[in-house]
Order: C-alpha cells, then sequence, then structure tokens
C-alpha cells in the first residue's frame, strides 16, 4: 500500500499554513525576470567557450543584446555568489545586472579584474 492510496491529494500542500509565506517558495534567481536571469546566461557563454560556435552575447530585460567575454562573465558569476555579502545587497546586484545600463558599468571596463572594485564603490 502507498501513501497516495491512504491519502487524498493536496492534505498536505499547505501544512495548514493558509498559504503564509508563499511568496518565498519563488527561487531567487529567476524570479519576475524578462529574460533568462544573468546567471544563467553568463553560465552559457562560459559552457560554450570551447565549441566551435560560442555564446559571446547576454540579453537585458529592457532588449539589449550585450556581448561579454568569457573572462567578464566569469567575474560576474562570482560576484553574483560570493560569500560574506549581504543577501540584500547580493538581491540588489542580481537585479540591477539584468539591466544594460548595470551590465555596461561592468563590461564596458577594459581591465575584467576592475570590475570586483566596481562592485565595490557601487554596492558596499
Amino acid at each position: 500500500m502507498k501513501l497516495k492510496d491512504i491519502m487524498k491529494e493536496g492534505d498536505f500542500d499547505d501544512l495548514g499554513l493558509k498559504n503564509y509565506g508563499k511568496e518565498l517558495d519563488q527561487d531567487d534567481t529567476g524570479a519576475g525576470f524578462k529574460n533568462d536571469s544573468m546567471f544563467e546566461q553568463l553560465g552559457k557563454i562560459l559552457d560554450s567557450a570551447g565549441n566551435p560556435n560560442p555564446i559571446k552575447h547576454v540579453m537585458t530585460d529592457d532588449g539589449e543584446k550585450i556581448e561579454v567575454s568569457p573572462q567578464q562573465a566569469r567575474v560576474l558569476r562570482q560576484l553574483l555568489t560570493a560569500e560574506g555579502i549581504k543577501p540584500n545587497v547580493k538581491m540588489q546586484f542580481t537585479k540591477d545586472i539584468q539591466n544594460s545600463q548595470t551590465l555596461h558599468d561592468f563590461i564596458d571596463v577594459k581591465d575584467y579584474h576592475k570590475m570586483g572594485q566596481i562592485f565595490m564603490q557601487k554596492y558596499m
């Protein structure tokens, strides 16, 4: 006998909480974005780096297609997942980087090693 034979579907879906805290069930990295999260798009650039036709662009939520090098993608993903950064700062950066204006602040720097300094100036 299986549990689904004993109980009706939906008996414990809410655990008696009456949907309290339901807004927290959504994944933070992709919630509310028009396109894939920047974290995912940057990962695709890194994953395809050795391919004959690598992915070289990301699409921002405001519709701009921006070229990103694998080195820039690696640094931005490190900033998106860095330890020791307050969750609210990390969440703000995650949301901001989805738009072309903020992404250009990081991508337009000639030396990708300075992207960490830009992050510190904007968010710390």
